[in-house]
């Protein structure tokens, strides 16, 4: 006997139990259709139908309504929910109760049967399996970069003869010896590391000397022709910097691979550090130990700038986002990030209270609006004042500043422009924000979210554009406040050939909420500036409002039309396989979808899976993790 719980809700006592019928598997349905005229048919397709799973239950009850009123609230639902039977408690189903719960009782004793209806007909796993492309992860951490590719980093190696992938050669000499050296970062109390490294010698003899700054030198080592693994114990040092090289009076050159220096007193086997690229593999090794395909959710987090992630499962389903990296001129193109806002302290290099707006006069009369007061800063926040007097306009704070053209010359290429608010509005509040693009002072794009009537309580999206001979609006969202409430919000421009998007995100309120406006046909207007204003009307009370950050970023990237996208260094991209979704940094980002896209094909297998990862080829590997439950007949 048993417990159910049932979205969420422990069913069951000593006075309540229940029995599962859970059976092998769904029934079968095969289809099959005759082939001319030879006996028998043959199988068109064969597939696993929904499940019924019988839960007899046992109970002792005094009143049997008092039961019946009890246990309902508890079994409906109108759609399915996690069914666990806890005599199996790694596992679930995505279940329904179907048809009539039957009930027999005499005096106290009763029993019965529910039908759950299982349209999947699978069970789940309750725990998710996790695999990643870090096969070093648990072996001691090498302090120094650049020990297993090309020794980025190592310095002071004037006299070393030339470097290999994976080798330092040092030439002789007779006065003095010659080492490369590099810096490392330990954060913790040790005082003793172990320090290997692999060594030979064009003439036997020959030695190797190795010494962290400022320590006492361990004794050099002798080196043979062939390779051979030294180890040297080297004390604490105030100066984290290790050396490596070839002793004085050598009489050839001598050569040393893969050097590792870890904490401690014990010698590990060579592994990369995790600055290398060799510390992530192209590949993750899937073991799913179910007997039903998963959908998995794959995260990637990129290392450097990437334009492409792709990833290839061993039954050859595809999934790419990003461009390619064969497109034209990708490689000597990069974004460029003209500023950067984080308010972690008081901005430099802006204007207050001096910018351009796409709201200059109050809409009612001829009351110039204005643009006043302070901001302040705390905890990477900016507040913008929201000290207001009576006055027939609005009035706030603005900040503005130059945009520089790019670094081919342009101010009419590709761009994103991000702004990072939260707003806390009710009815009586009115309020206004406005994010500009302008050049030589005028409006080139405005995005602006605005309540201005306190009795009304209506979030406004809208946006303006210079139509060559001012700026004019060219739309008036009304957003539904059940679903733009109180909370984080994006506000983004960007620009991808003549299209401009005008995007609402909401980032905290649920449901990744993206509310886009694309204006084709817009040309190649130039950008030399931007301004953000916070105002409020007169003295009525006003929103709750801070703005958290701020940047400009040309894009020269060739993007094209159907994955108009790239990724940064640090992106993390979520790759829900399930439920066909991208999140880039916690957001649904829809412009990464494209045609072509295997969702249907990419499922981990019972037994071992392969999942192959691709990035651009100019590009390091992203560091990736694989998430799946396992799911079985």
């Amino acid at each position: 006997m048993a417990n159910l719980i049932f979205g969420g809700h422990k069913i069951g006592s000593s006075s309540l139990q229940f029995s599962a019928a859970r059976g092998i598997f769904s029934e079968v349905e095969n289809t099959t259709q005759p082939v001319g005229a030879r006996d028998g048919e043959m199988l068109i397709r064969s597939r696993l139908k929904s499940r019924i799973i019988p839960v007899t239950y046992d109970f002792v009850a005094l009143s049997r309504r008092e039961f019946e009123r009890q246990l309902a609230p508890l079994l409906y639902s109108t759609d399915v929910q996690k069914l666990i039977i806890d005599d199996r408690p790694d596992e679930f189903w995505y279940a329904k109760v179907d048809g009539k719960i039957d009930m027999d009782r005499a005096y106290f004793l009763g029993t019965g049967t529910i039908n759950f209806l299982v349209p999947d007909g699978i069970a789940h796993s309750v725990a998710t399996q996790t695999a990643d492309n870090m096969p070093y992860k648990d072996v001691p951490v090498n302090l120094v970069t650049g020990s297993g590719g090309t020794f980025t980093g190592w310095s002071g190696y004037t006299s070393i003869v030339s470097w290999f992938v994976d080798t330092m050669a040092f030439a002789p000499n007779a006065s003095s010896a010659v080492l490369a050296a590099q810096s490392f970062t330990d954060n913790s109390s040790s005082t003793v590391y172990t320090f290997s490294f692999l060594a030979k010698a064009d003439t036997a003899g020959d030695k190797a000397h190795c010494e962290l700054f400022g320590s006492a030198s361990v004794s050099d080592f002798t080196l043979t022709t062939s390779w051979q693994t030294f180890t040297a114990k080297l004390t604490y040092t105030t100066m984290r910097r290790i050396y490596v090289g070839a002793a004085k009076g050598n009489k050839g050159s001598i050569y040393i691979a893969r050097p590792k220096l870890e904490i401690g007193t014990t010698a590990s086997p060579w592994s990369p550090n995790p600055a290398d690229p060799e510390y992530y593999a192209d590949t993750i090794t899937v073991p799913n130990a179910g007997t039903y395909p998963s959908e998995p959710v794959i995260t990637a987090t990129i290392n450097g700038d990437d334009g492409v992630l792709t990833a290839i499962n061993d039954q050859g389903s595809v999934l790419q986002f990003g461009s390619p990296d064969e497109t034209d001129g990708f490689v000597k193109q990069k974004s460029e990030r003209v500023y950067h806002l984080d308010f972690n302290q008081t901005p430099t290099g802006v204007t207050l209270n001096n910018g351009v707006t796409a709201f200059p006069y109050y809409e009612h009369g001829n009351d110039a609006n204005v643009q006043s007061g302070p901001f302040g800063y705390k905890d990477g926040i900016a507040y913008p004042s929201t000290q207001r007097t009576q006055s027939n306009y609005w009035n706030g704070p603005s900040m503005s500043g130059a945009i520089p053209k790019n670094s081919n010359g342009s101010n009419t290429a590709n761009f994103q422009f991000v702004n990072r608010v939260n707003v806390d509005t009710s009815g009586p509040e009115v309020g206004r924000f406005e994010f500009n693009l302008t050049y030589q002072g005028k409006i080139v794009a405005s995005l602006a979210l605005f309540d201005d009537s306190p009795a009304n309580d209506q979030l406004v999206f809208s946006g303006t554009l210079f139509d060559g001979k001012d700026a004019k609006m060219v739309f008036f969202n009304l957003l539904p406040r059940n679903y733009y409430r109180g909370g984080n919000y994006n506000a983004v421009i960007t620009k991808m050939g003549n299209k401009l998007t005008f995007r609402l995100d909401r980032l905290d309120l649920g449901d990744g909420g993206i509310e886009p406006v694309d204006i084709g046909g817009f040309p190649a207007m130039p950008i030399d500036g931007w301004t953000a204003w916070f105002p409020g009307f007169s003295n009525q009370r006003g929103w709750s409002i801070n703005w958290q950050d701020s940047y400009f970023e040309w894009i020269n990237v060739d993007y094209w039309d159907d994955i108009p996208n790239r990724f940064k260094d640090g992106d993390v991209v979520k790759i829900d396989v399930a439920n066909r979704r991208v999140l880039v940094n916690g957001f649904e980002d829809r412009t990464l979808q494209t045609i072509g896209n295997d969702w249907g094909g990419f499922k981990i297998h019972p037994s071992d899976n392969t999942i192959h990862l691709l990035t651009s080829n100019w590009a390091k590997q992203c560091k990736a993790e694989v998430s799946w439950q396992e799911a079985w007949l």
